[in-house]
């Protein structure tokens, strides 16, 4: 009988603390079927979670305007574990992105990899 509730326990212990692999599919907001590249100037950079975000100038050729574009990335702290961190990118610095658009249009993708001036990369 111990061992059986000793078993019980300990297999509703491992259901309970297996960490999530993510908390959404990223077909869910995003196209995998579009993909973009940009090369702009970074002009804000958000820390936050569930994701990092890396807003990027890019001059739109057809209209000549420049459009934000909101590149999320993963978490601060997952960023942090790869070496990733609030001194890898700078406002001003300019940087190439490559990832898929949002489904709805908007100017957002989310980064497969991203490569600044510095020299530091980024590849999901």
């Amino acid at each position: 009988m111990k061992s059986h509730a000793l078993l019980t326990a300990l297999l509703l212990a491992a259901i309970f603390t297996v960490p999530a692999a993510g908390h959404h599919s990223i077909t869910a907001e995003f196209d995998i079927e579009k993909q973009v590249t940009l090369s702009g100037v970074v002009s804000n950079v958000d820390w936050m979670n569930p994701h990092t975000y890396l807003f990027v100038d890019v001059k739109d050729p057809s209209l000549g305007k420049i459009r934000t574009w909101a590149c999320e990335l993963a978490s601060p702290s997952e960023l942090a574990h790869r070496g990733f961190t609030r001194a890898s990118v700078k406002i001003g610095m300019m940087v190439r992105v490559m990832g898929t658009r949002a489904k709805d249009g908007s100017f957002k993708i989310h980064t497969d990899t991203l490569a600044a001036e510095n020299g530091v990369s980024l590849t999901r």
